[in-house]
């Protein structure tokens, strides 16, 4: 069997794990059901690619941590990225009708449902991070990994980037590709490494696996979007596509290089970025 095929065998394997977890997660809210709940248990049950929560898996793999201490972690991160996509789709943000091959929260629930059932799960996240059968050190550590992420310092920076104003230089698109992508990929992968109770350089390392390997993410989309839809804020508009492929691929190669220090412990996560990289 090759690389590929390895890779895309573990991630069905662990999203089979994770798709448990979620129904797990949401059984205590189907009853009373109302339409906040569905809209929930909607876009949660929706799958994607799962390579965040991935991300957590293969970096805790490396210090040996139990998966039954990674999948309520791992979908502690899939609930805010799936916050961030139900706010991301909104009339007033990127006005998406679809998401996973599926209606958008907001075209099947209407927009005051969505973003209120975006705020639920973003809320419901750091719940779940207070119930984790882990210390109130790591606990801690986790709530400062995912806020930096995800808040001002992070992700909605980032979208706040994209639709106030058409990008137009190089610099503010990285800006941007690394705040509304990279420091999710990073967190993923914190997130692995606290539960490993790795040291500040491992850590380190792998924070800047995830942020290099998020950045190529956003461009391989960027080049993919480019020819389905002319958008102004796409990296291909600025540097051309052939430069954005050489980047992307430059990107892809630092991302492996911040494993070398783990050597075959890190196969997983260097698997990961081969796989992306056909996909």
């Amino acid at each position: 069997m090759n690389t590929h095929n390895e890779t895309l065998k573990s991630i069905q394997y662990f999203s089979k794990l994770l798709n448990q977890e979620l129904i797990t997660i949401l059984s205590p809210i189907t009853k009373p059901e109302n339409i906040l709940h569905k809209a929930m248990c909607y876009t949660i049950l929706n799958p994607g690619k799962y390579i965040r929560p991935f991300l957590v898996n293969a970096s805790a793999k490396i210090f040996n941590v139990d998966i039954k201490r990674i999948l309520p972690v791992s979908a502690i991160i899939e609930i805010i990225h799936i916050y961030s996509l139900i706010h991301d789709d909104l009339p007033s943000m990127d006005n998406a009708s679809t998401r996973r091959g599926k209606k958008s929260c907001h075209k099947k629930f209407g927009e005051h449902v969505a973003i209120l059932t975006g705020d639920a799960l973003l809320t419901l996240a750091f719940e779940l991070i207070s119930d984790l059968r882990e210390s109130n050190y790591i606990k801690c550590k986790m709530i400062k990994a995912v806020s930096q992420a995800c808040g001002y310092q992070g992700m909605i920076n980032g979208q706040l980037l994209d639709i106030v104003s058409p990008i137009t230089d190089l610099c503010t698109i990285q800006k941007m590709h690394e705040l509304k992508t990279s420091k999710m990929f990073s967190a993923a992968c914190e997130l692995g490494a606290i539960l490993g109770k790795a040291s500040k350089k491992e850590t380190d390392y792998l924070i800047n696996y995830g942020r290099t390997l998020g950045c190529a993410f956003q461009i391989k989309d960027d080049i993919k979007d480019i020819h389905q839809d002319h958008q102004l804020n796409n990296i291909v508009n600025i540097i051309g596509i052939e430069e954005s492929e050489n980047y992307m691929n430059d990107l892809f190669n630092q991302s492996i290089e911040y494993l070398k220090p783990f050597t075959h412990k890190a196969n997983l996560l260097s698997n990961l970025v081969k796989f992306i990289q056909k996909i």
